[in-house]
């Protein structure tokens, strides 16, 4: 029988930020802070085992933007979804922004279910320009 140290595995699991949006969130939770960092990683496949990641038909992993906000709470991730995407643009649109900066305001709210496919959500956006931020400094 080998022993098998999982602390390394534990420390990892710790130190990772928590999500802002949960499967059991409710419609109309709110998630906003300064945006801390903007990156991708390996998109989790849906329904898979824990850290399965999602993969193309080539065998490629699936890449997701995710967002790191500096919420009250702390900070949080977000991982975009193609419709949290398009809240997101909506949202820099509407203020005439034209780049997604860190630094940057971002607001994200989790409308509810989209009535035409169950198993995606649709979100709301507002992003402030981190120019707007500073008070015109």
């Amino acid at each position: 029988m080998t022993s098998t140290n999982f602390g390394q595995r534990f420390a990892r699991a710790a130190a990772k930020i928590p999500s802002a949006f949960g499967k059991n969130s409710a419609p109309g939770t709110t998630v906003y802070g300064r945006i801390t960092n903007i990156g991708e990683q390996p998109k989790l496949k849906f329904n898979g085992a824990p850290g399965e990641i999602d993969t193309d038909e080539n065998g490629n992993p699936i890449m997701q933007l995710f967002i790191t906000l500096e919420t009250p709470n702390g900070l949080r991730n977000l991982n975009a979804t193609s419709r949290m995407e398009q809240a997101i643009g909506q949202a820099m649109n509407a203020v005439g922004a034209t780049s997604f900066d860190i630094g940057a305001t971002l607001s994200i709210t989790y409308s509810g279910p989209d009535p035409d496919y169950e198993k995606a959500r649709i979100y709301t956006a507002v992003y402030t320009p981190a120019a707007a931020n500073s008070g015109g400094r």
